[in-house]
């Protein structure tokens, strides 16, 4: 019996050691790359009827994260219309990739040295788009 408590004991220290702290991203985030497609009305870009294409960091959304309590963080994002997002997040157990959710869809993004590579989906009612950008803390 000892034995069995002493191996669960040590099973749930193992499962925990793995578990990395998450960095604090907490600031506001400008990008530095980026890529998008979307096509659609109502997104902060343009409208457009057809697929459209963006390069270049003016069609980017900066980040502001502005609470962060461990693995858990909300803030916003703002397009370059001005049109304002606010999201909730959680870092995975790696301490390092992270997923978010908005009203109009989901990020997926990594810790990447002092950077964050951030990839998003929309797809609501007459918009559907996708996008990855890389971000450093302003």
């Amino acid at each position: 019996m000892r034995s069995l408590a002493l191996a669960g004991l040590l099973a749930g220290i193992s499962s925990t050691a793995f578990a990395a702290d998450p960095p604090n991203i907490v600031g506001t985030w400008v990008p530095v790359s980026y890529a998008q497609a979307y096509a659609g009305s109502g997104g902060g870009v343009p409208d457009s009827n057809k697929a459209t294409f963006i390069k270049g960091v003016t069609g980017a959304w900066n980040y502001v994260i502005d609470k962060q309590d461990g693995a858990a963080f909300s803030g916003a994002s703002k397009s370059p219309s001005g049109e304002a997002s606010v999201f909730v997040g959680v870092f995975g157990i790696d301490g390092k990739h992270f997923v978010t959710s908005t009203g109009r869809g989901n990020h997926e993004g990594e810790v990447v040295g002092d950077q964050l590579e951030i990839c998003w989906t929309d797809n609501v009612e007459k918009y559907i788009g996708v996008s990855c950008a890389l971000y450093k803390r302003q």
